[in-house]
């Protein structure tokens, strides 16, 4: 259901755009004249995500102190998680939008006031990207955590991870590399298709898009292949 609605979803966009460029023969979208409002919104919401991504890590500490025992030790370890959880995607949401909303706001011109507020909401969300990374050691307080400034704190995090927390996690980045393919492959088509009907050169982010599927696709086959 959910990838009917998607499909449905990207199809209504792509019919749209097609449409709109067939009936009125050129097609721009107005993000100049909307750009102010953009780049609040989008710096408004990163601040937003960080501040309860901060109230997530507070909350993941205070809970972690609570002993329990039985069915109750479980559930409280599955609470923390989610909380962990959540706190590390709106962090990382909050640093993308972050920069999003500064990278419109420097493009299209805005007054320096809102160019200058984007710098301490970018810290914000990445100075918490660290301590997201310390924090697991709430989440799994028996295990030996290492620092998130360790050069192989990636591998080291792997390795201690037993064969079900691996399997899972195996999972979310082979389906996340297969949907990161086909948006990127997306993306390629709509910058083209962009350029044509508004007449505006998508063509360095043709590139761009193009130069990462071929770097990410390449790593991951020899990282696979040569195992």
């Amino acid at each position: 259901m959910k990838r009917t609605l998607k499909q449905f979803l990207f199809g209504g966009l792509i019919g749209g755009l097609i449409g709109s460029f067939i009936v009125t023969g050129e097609f721009t979208l107005p993000l100049y004249e909307i750009a102010t409002e953009m780049t609040i919104v989008f710096l408004g919401i990163a601040l937003l995500l960080a501040v309860g991504g901060y109230i997530k890590l507070a909350q993941l500490k205070r809970q972690s102190l609570q002993q329990l025992s039985g069915e109750d030790e479980d559930l409280h370890e599955e609470n923390l998680y989610k909380l962990y959880s959540d706190a590390s995607l709106a962090i990382n949401m909050s640093l993308i939008i972050s920069i999003a909303g500064a990278c419109v706001g420097i493009i299209t011109e805005q007054s320096i006031g809102i160019q200058i507020l984007s710098v301490p909401i970018i810290l914000i969300a990445i100075i918490a990207i660290p301590l997201v990374g310390n924090y697991i050691k709430y989440v799994y307080p028996y295990r030996e955590i290492p620092s998130y400034n360790d050069k192989h704190y990636t591998k080291k995090m792997f390795e201690m991870s037993d064969e079900g927390e691996r399997h899972i996690m195996l999972q979310g980045l082979y389906s996340a590399f297969n949907l990161t393919n086909i948006l990127l492959l997306c993306s390629l088509l709509l910058c083209m298709f962009y350029s044509v009907a508004s007449g505006e050169s998508q063509l360095f982010a043709i590139l761009i898009i193009a130069l990462i599927l071929i770097t990410v696709n390449t790593k991951y086959i020899l990282k696979v292949r040569n195992r």
